[in-house]
């Protein structure tokens, strides 16, 4: 059976996302109303209304196709790696969520949409946790290792400098790669 009507379009699509990533990065989740997204994108909220049946939808596929699938890490030694989880979670935090979202995060003020991140955020998390395990099973990093409290200081490393300085230099990546490099293989042959 044909489908009825004109097909969705690509640019549409993406003027509507890029419009609820904008207000996200400025303005934290509360800025993202249907009527903001409108005026921002110039796309009729019927239109918007079509593709999502609400505020937290148009949220959920904002964050879906912003974090996506972490994807194959490098195939390289495990500092690489830890390289790799850095940029790639510190990216999330810094052109995904921005200072709206990371503020609505950290307060909490929008439950269902600090929920909703986590949600997002499971299988990215979940994935840098298994590669840490395997190279503490391969005998790479010190067999008493907590994966996932590692992942954590991966992703507080970014909020502790933001909090302390209102911003993060691109030199801080390295200078915690080569902390969490001593303190994860501390006491290795």
């Amino acid at each position: 059976m044909p489908s009825r009507g004109r097909p969705r379009s690509a640019e549409t699509d993406l003027r509507i996302l890029t419009a609820v990533r904008a207000l996200l990065r400025s303005g934290g989740p509360g800025a993202v109303t249907v009527e903001a997204v409108a005026e921002a994108s110039g796309v009729a909220k019927t239109t918007i209304y079509r593709r999502y049946a609400d505020r937290q939808e148009v949220l959920r596929a904002v964050l879906e196709a912003a974090i996506g699938d972490p994807g194959e890490p490098p195939d390289a030694d495990p500092r690489e790696k830890i390289r790799w989880a850095l940029n790639q979670t510190w990216q999330q935090m810094t052109e995904v969520l921005g200072p709206g979202g990371l503020a609505a995060i950290i307060g909490d003020s929008d439950h269902r949409f600090t929920e909703l991140f986590r949600s997002v955020l499971v299988p990215y998390a979940d994935a840098l946790v298994a590669l840490i395990r395997a190279d503490v099973a391969a005998g790479k990093l010190r067999p008493d290792l907590d994966a996932d409290a590692a992942v954590s200081l991966i992703v507080g490393a970014y909020l502790g400098e933001l909090i302390r300085r209102g911003t993060v230099d691109a030199d801080f990546a390295e200078r915690c790669i080569h902390l969490m490099w001593i303190a994860m293989t501390a006491g290795q042959d």
